[in-house]
C-alpha cells in the first residue's frame, strides 16, 4: 500500500519546467538535474527558475581576507553595554561583507551533455519523458535528440557522489558528457566558470584499463582543497583547465556509465559501479519509506486532498535528501545557496522536527551533534556580552561564528530550539506514545546532551531580567522578535519569545531532572516569566506596541505562534480575536512558506480544524509548491526552493484532526507531545 501511494506522486515532466528541476541525494550530498538527467541547460535554469548544482553539506570555501575584523554596534541595557555585529560602519563594507559571506557552500561540479563537441540547445530536445521514482530515489530521463532515443538514469548512493548511466544509439563519438569544475562563490549559484586563473585542478591519476577509466583530481580554491574521483566504463579526456569529457569507450556499444565522487583533503573518493549506487539508493529509500510513519488524506471528500497528499509525500522525500546531514540545513537545502550557503538555526526544527514525530528521529539527531561540537563557541558568544551559559547564533556556518547582519545577531527565538528538539526525541523514544524503538537507555541519551541543555538554559535564565515591581522576569532588547520588524531597541517582551522561554526552561528542568542535573533557577525563571500584554483584547507584537495591525501587519504574525508549538495559558477568546484580526488586517502575501503551517497548528490547537486546513492550503504566492514538490517563495529569485515550508507542512499534520470534508489516515505518527 505504501509503495503504491508513494509512487502515485512520482514527479514527472514532459516539458522543460525551469522551476522544477529534480534532485537526487542522501542528505549529505545532492545532485539537481534538468530534463536531460544532467545539468545540460544550467544557464537557462539559472536565468529563468532554479539553478542546477552539485552540493555537499560538509564542503565550504573561505575567500581570502575573511579573517578580518569589524566594529560592533553598541546598545545600552540598563547599566551595561551590549555589542553585536549589526551595522556596517563607514570604511568597513569590504570586511563586513567578507565576514557575512564566509565561509560559504559552493557548487562542486556541473555535468552537461555535448553533441559533436558543442552544447545542446533546449529546442533540440523532443519527446521528453522524465520521472523521479520516489520509492527508490532514481531519476530516469528519456528524450529524443536528432530523432534518436536517449535514456539517462541518475542516482546517489550512500557516499558523496553521483552515478550516471546513458543509453543511446547516438554514442559513437558524437554524444559526450562534459564535467566542469567552477570557482566557489557565495551567491545563489555557488560558483563561476569564467575565472580559471582563480583555482587549480591537479590531475593525480588518469588511467584507462580495458575500457574502465579512473580519474583522480585535487581541487584547490584559495586555502581550501578537496578530492574528486571519476570512474566508469568511459573514456576520459582533458578538455580545459578545469574540464573533462566522458564518452563511451572503444567497443562500448550503445551505453556507458560513470560515477563522480568527492572527498575532503587527505581522503580518497570511493569508487562505485552504477549498479552498486542504484542498489544502495533503492535500499536506503525502502528503509526510509517503510520504517517510519505515513499519512494519507486521499479518502477525504475535499477536492484539495490530492494536492495536499502530493505535497506531503514530496515534502518527505525532499527533506530527506536535502535536510538530514550532519550539519543543520540551509533554507534552500542542498539545491543552491541562500544567505551565502549558511544555515539559519531558527529554521532548524521547521526543516526537521517532523522526523521525530514520524518515527525517523535518527535523521533529525544527525544534525544535533553540531550543538555538541560547537558548545564552546556558543559559550564564548554569550560571554562576549557578559552572559552565563551558551548563546546560539541565528546565521552561521560549520564554525558556529555569529555572522554580521542587520538582523541576525539580535534574533533570540533560535535559543531554545535545541532543548525543544531533544524533548521531541525523548518523547518519540521513551514515552508511552513513542513513535520509534529506542536503541539506547534514556539516561545515555540525555547524558549525551546534558551540557548542551545545561548551558543553553543557563543563558536563557541569565538573559531574562527580573523586575521587582511586578515580580516577573522579562525579555528586554535589543532584539528582534520572530517577526523581524520594528526597532530592536524598543522591542520588549515579544509574546512568542516569552512563552518559549517559559516552556524551554521548564523542559530543560524536566529533561535533566532524570539525571540529577536540573537547576532550580531555571524553574524559578520559567514560573515567573511575564505573560504577554493584552491590548484592547488582542495580543500585540510586543509589550507597548501600538501599531501591530496597522504598520507592522506583515511577515510572521508571531504573536500567536506559541500556541502552535506548545500549549500556553493564553485566554482562548483573546487568541481567537487576535487570529480574526490577523485574518482581517495582515498582508498574507508577505507571509513565508512556513507561516501557513504554523498558523494552521494554532487553529488546530483551538479545535478549528476546518480553518486549519484552509490556512494550510491557502492560495498565495509563498505557499506555492512546484511540480518537484518544493515550496517556493513567489517570484523571489534568491529562494527558488524553500525547505522550511516543506518541513513545517509535515509538522503541522501531526496536530490536524478529521474535519468536515477531511479524513486523515495515519500509521505510526506520534501525537504531538507539547
Amino acid at each position: 500500500h505504501r509503495e503504491l501511494l508513494i509512487r502515485h506522486f512520482n514527479p514527472s515532466l514532459t516539458y522543460c519546467d525551469l522551476r522544477s528541476p529534480l534532485t537526487v541525494g542522501n542528505g549529505d550530498f545532492a545532485f539537481t538535474a534538468d530534463i536531460t538527467g544532467l545539468q545540460t541547460f544550467a544557464e537557462k535554469y539559472s536565468e529563468g527558475g532554479c539553478p542546477l548544482l552539485t552540493m555537499a553539506s560538509g564542503f565550504w570555501h573561505t575567500a581570502p581576507g575573511a579573517d578580518t575584523k569589524i566594529t560592533y554596534t553598541e546598545y545600552k541595557r540598563g547599566d551595561r553595554v551590549l555589542r553585536y555585529p549589526v551595522e556596517c560602519f563607514e570604511g568597513e563594507k569590504e570586511s563586513y561583507d567578507l565576514l557575512r559571506q564566509n565561509p560559504h557552500r559552493y557548487n562542486l561540479m556541473r555535468l552537461s551533455l555535448l553533441l559533436d563537441g558543442r552544447r545542446i540547445k533546449p529546442e533540440e530536445i523532443t519527446g521528453i519523458r522524465q520521472e523521479l521514482d520516489l520509492y527508490t530515489g532514481i531519476l530516469r530521463s528519456c528524450f529524443k535528440l536528432e530523432g534518436k532515443e536517449v535514456t539517462v538514469e541518475t542516482a546517489v548512493g550512500e557516499d558523496l557522489g553521483v552515478a550516471v548511466s546513458i543509453e543511446t544509439r547516438l554514442l559513437k563519438d558524437r554524444l559526450y558528457v562534459l564535467a566542469e569544475f567552477p570557482y566557489a562563490m557565495p551567491d545563489r549559484d555557488g560558483g563561476v566558470f569564467d575565472r580559471p586563473e582563480a583555482h587549480r585542478t591537479e590531475i593525480l591519476a588518469n588511467e584507462n584499463i580495458k575500457g574502465h577509466a579512473r580519474l583522480s583530481l585535487l581541487r584547490t580554491m584559495d586555502r581550501d582543497t578537496h578530492r574528486v574521483g571519476i570512474n566508469g566504463q568511459v573514456s576520459i579526456r582533458e578538455a580545459g583547465a578545469h574540464a573533462f569529457t566522458l564518452s563511451a569507450s572503444e567497443g562500448q556499444g550503445a551505453a556507458f556509465w560513470f560515477y563522480a565522487g568527492f572527498a575532503a583533503e587527505g581522503l580518497e573518493p570511493a569508487e562505485y559501479s552504477f549498479r552498486q549506487v542504484k542498489e544502495a539508493s533503492g535500499k536506503r529509500f525502502y528503509l526510509f519509506w517503510n520504517r517510519g510513519a505515513m499519512i494519507n488524506v486521499l479518502e477525504s471528500a475535499d477536492k484539495r486532498a490530492e494536492e495536499l497528499e502530493r505535497r506531503l509525500i514530496l515534502s518527505m522525500y525532499l527533506t530527506c535528501v536535502q535536510c538530514t546531514a550532519t550539519l543543520p540545513p540551509q533554507e534552500t537545502g542542498l539545491t543552491c545557496n541562500s544567505w551565502y550557503g549558511k544555515f539559519h538555526l531558527e529554521m532548524h526544527p521547521l526543516h526537521t522536527a517532523w522526523l521525530a514525530l514520524y518515527g525517523r528521529g535518527d535523521l533529525l539527531e544527525r544534525s544535533l551533534d553540531f550543538y555538541v561540537q560547537n558548545l564552546d563557541k556558543a559559550i564564548e558568544l554569550a560571554a562576549a556580552n557578559g552572559f552565563e551559559g551558551a548563546r546560539w547564533p541565528k546565521m552561521t556556518g560549520p564554525d558556529a561564528v555569529n555572522s554580521p547582519s542587520p538582523i541576525a545577531p539580535l534574533l533570540l527565538w533560535q535559543q531554545p530550539h535545541i532543548i525543544y528538539m531533544i524533548g521531541l526525541l525523548k518523547n518519540a523514544r521513551y514515552s508511552g506514545k513513542r513513535s520509534e524503538v529506542a536503541c539506547e537507555d534514556e539516561c545515555v541519551f540525555l547524558a549525551r546532551y546534558r551540557e548542551v541543555i545545561e548551558k543553553t538554559a543557563d543563558f536563557m535564565a541569565d538573559y531574562a531580567e527580573y523586575d521587582e515591581k511586578d515580580g516577573c522576569y522579562h525579555l528586554p532588547g535589543p532584539m528582534y522578535s520572530v517577526q523581524e520588524k520594528g526597532n530592536p531597541g524598543m522591542i520588549y517582551d515579544p509574546p512568542f519569545e516569552l512563552a518559549y522561554w517559559r516552556f524551554g526552561l521548564k523542559l530543560a528542568y524536566d529533561l535533566l531532572s532524570g539525571i540529577s542535573v536540573a537547576k532550580e533557577k531555571w524553574l524559578e525563571v520559567s514560573e515567573k516569566m511575564a505573560v504577554p500584554e493584552i491590548r484592547d483584547g488582542l495580543i500585540p507584537a510586543w509589550r507597548g506596541c501600538e501599531d501591530t495591525f496597522t504598520r507592522l501587519n506583515l511577515d510572521h504574525p508571531s504573536m500567536v505562534f506559541a500556541e502552535a508549538l506548545f500549549a500556553t495559558d493564553t485566554d482562548r477568546t483573546v487568541l481567537r480575536n487576535t487570529l480574526k484580526k490577523i485574518e482581517e488586517e495582515w498582508d498574507f502575501d508577505s507571509l513565508w512558506g512556513w507561516d501557513f503551517a504554523v498558523l494552521a497548528m494554532v487553529y488546530a490547537r483551538l479545535g478549528m480544524y476546518g480553518k486549519a486546513f484552509d490556512m494550510l492550503l491557502r492560495d498565495t504566492g509563498k505557499n506555492s509548491f512546484a511540480v518537484s514538490g518544493n515550496n517556493y517563495q513567489a517570484d523571489r529569485r534568491d529562494l527558488p526552493v524553500y525547505l522550511p515550508g516543506n518541513g513545517a507542512l509535515l509538522l503541522a499534520m501531526t496536530a490536524m484532526r478529521n474535519a468536515p470534508g477531511w479524513y486523515i489516515e495515519t500509521e505510526g505518527i506520534m501525537e504531538y507531545p507539547f
